[in-house]
């Protein structure tokens, strides 16, 4: 009986394509569950990257309850959390905000084969390494087509990263920031009508004797009257003669032509450490006019500079980091003739847009660009050019993309980065 049960091979098909059907569950099983585990794991990485970005912003008394409270916000994941740890410490000269996380993933058919849950776990470090001064221009687009909610959206993007600027770099003057809002012109403000370099900025009238014959109650007279011409200067500026109106440089002896009875916008601020004046600044900026790009780099490169017109001191111990962050929502619609902006070859501006770009960034200033809304092209290739790098030049086409934007510059200048 024995011997015919060995050799009896009845049913053998069957077994092998049983254990090969247990084989496929299994492996089915753990794949599924596998993916379940990529998931949480993602999920959990996302939030600590959030988190620690979050914290390494805060004061450093804030840092663990901002990093336990930005990660309960990002972490959506229905693995359980197991634990959570929010630290902050020194690495040479680097301040490192680390965050890790652990959760249980549940299994679902692994259970099958033996296996009731999972671990995994995250672990994000952000170092910020900047120890520099900064300084910094924001030469914002404040031309007619900005007006209304374009506006709004770009005063509390801007507002918010100087907050952010502000709070990251608390040592004492560490940042300072200038705003040169422009559109036709730049306004350089009232306060600069007697400066050494600025032409022609008295409000004046002047006077002329007009003669010639009259008719007055049917007769005719020779008659004589004064012809009064009024201007008045509110702090606009025009351009200088080529090349002078592309460089920085030659500001003495009344070189910059005040011109009169312009659209002239709110006044430019100089570099200044005092949060309150650059906020009060951005919240006062007014739209109105047509759009002229070199005037605001021009003046956003002359507010960097060490020497004249404003001779912004440096401290020569410290190493001191200039950028100029450019945002228009359109491209040049009008051009120089010298000292005004009257005329209307887009080609001109252009021309000159790229050289003034080139010469800031010879000049070792770090240029950022946006480009807020804007659909043509050409003008966005001129802005990729005029950032320092391609990753400097950011297309924002929402409120939400522009504030980004903004957020992200702050976050290079502070070398803010995720380390791990």
């Amino acid at each position: 009986m024995l011997r015919r049960f060995a050799k009896d091979e009845k049913g053998s098909i069957g077994a092998i394509m049983m254990l090969g059907s247990l084989t496929m569950v299994g492996a089915i099983s753990v794949s599924l569950d596998y993916s379940r585990m990529n998931g949480a794991r993602s999920s959990l990485s996302a939030a600590t990257d959030a988190s620690a970005l979050a914290a390494a912003q805060a004061p450093e008394a804030n840092r663990q309850t901002i990093a336990r409270e930005v990660f309960d916000a990002n972490y959506r994941d229905s693995a359980d959390l197991t634990s959570f740890e929010a630290i902050s410490f020194k690495r040479g000269n680097d301040e490192v905000m680390s965050v890790k996380a652990t959760a249980s993933v549940k299994m679902t058919l692994s259970q099958a084969i033996g296996y009731s849950s999972a671990p995994v776990g995250a672990t994000s470090e952000v170092v910020v390494g900047n120890d520099a001064d900064l300084q910094i221009a924001l030469v914002l687009d404040v031309t007619g087509s900005m007006s209304g909610t374009r506006l709004t959206d770009l005063k509390a993007s801007a507002s918010n990263m100087v907050n952010t600027l502000f709070s990251r770099l608390q040592r004492a003057n560490q940042v300072k920031i200038a705003v040169v809002p422009f559109s036709e012109y730049v306004n350089i403000g009232m306060d600069n009508r007697n400066a050494g370099w600025v032409s022609n900025a008295a409000d004046y009238t002047t006077t002329a004797e007009s003669c010639g014959w009259v008719k007055v109650k049917s007769q005719t007279i020779w008659q004589c009257k004064d012809v009064v011409t009024e201007f008045k200067w509110s702090g606009c500026v025009g351009s200088r003669d080529y090349p002078l109106n592309v460089r920085d440089e030659n500001y003495g002896n009344k070189a910059v032509p005040a011109v009169h009875n312009v659209n002239c916008t709110t006044a430019m601020l100089p570099l200044t450490a005092i949060k309150t004046n650059v906020l009060d600044r951005i919240n006062g900026l007014a739209a109105t006019g047509n759009t002229y790009i070199p005037a605001g780099a021009m003046w956003g490169w002359a507010a960097l500079s060490p020497g004249e017109p404003f001779n912004e001191p440096t401290d020569p111990q410290r190493d001191t980091k200039r950028y100029l962050v450019l945002m228009t929502d359109g491209e040049n619609t009008i051009s120089p003739s010298y000292p005004y902006h009257n005329s209307g070859s887009v080609a001109t501006a252009n021309t000159l847009t790229a050289e003034v770009c080139a010469n800031v960034k010879a000049a070792g200033i770090q240029v950022f660009s946006i480009a807020f809304q804007v659909t043509t092209s050409s003008v966005k290739t001129l802005l990729t050019n005029c950032a320092s790098s391609s990753d400097r030049f950011f297309d924002a086409t929402s409120a939400t993309q522009l504030s980004d934007a903004f957020d992200a510059i702050a976050r290079q200048m502070t070398n803010l980065r995720i380390a791990k």
